[in-house]
């Protein structure tokens, strides 16, 4: 098993591809310390580069979907809705954990928290009332 994984990530078996241990949901396995994950449900970057890269699409049908959420397909957004669908599904784990907190919004953007309209404004998303920024704190 590479450079002894099995030991340094328990959740790693010789089932596993050892790659795999190395993906976000499986790190999360072995981390005791608690965490707060803060994630798009539709992450821009991740609908540009890796659910719909502009190499796998010569068509262009995604081009415009791509760069403006607002310009999906009714079946694009079914795509991108499963594709939210998944991130729920790999945060089912987590949301076990009693001390650890998720917070996943709607928006199609990626690196919200550096983004001061998207963190600190004040029409920035809430929970409880709060804006992002101060709810994550809580």
């Amino acid at each position: 098993f590479v450079q002894d994984l099995k030991r340094k990530f328990l959740h790693c078996s010789s089932s596993m591809d050892p790659g795999q241990c190395f993906f976000p949901r499986e790190v999360v396995k072995d981390i005791r310390t608690p965490v707060f994950i803060l994630n798009p449900a539709y992450d821009a970057w991740q609908v540009q580069h890796v659910l719909a890269p502009e190499a796998s699409d010569p068509q262009h049908s995604w081009q415009d979907c791509r760069l403006d959420i607002t310009k999906c397909s009714p079946e694009q957004l079914q795509i991108l809705q499963g594709f939210r669908e998944e991130l729920h599904d790999a945060m089912r784990e987590i949301k076990q954990k009693k001390d650890w907190g998720i917070f996943i919004d709607s928006c199609f953007i990626h690196c919200q928290t550096l983004n001061s309209v998207t963190w600190h404004s004040p029409s920035s998303p809430r929970v409880n009332n709060k804006v992002s920024h101060l709810s994550s704190r809580d």
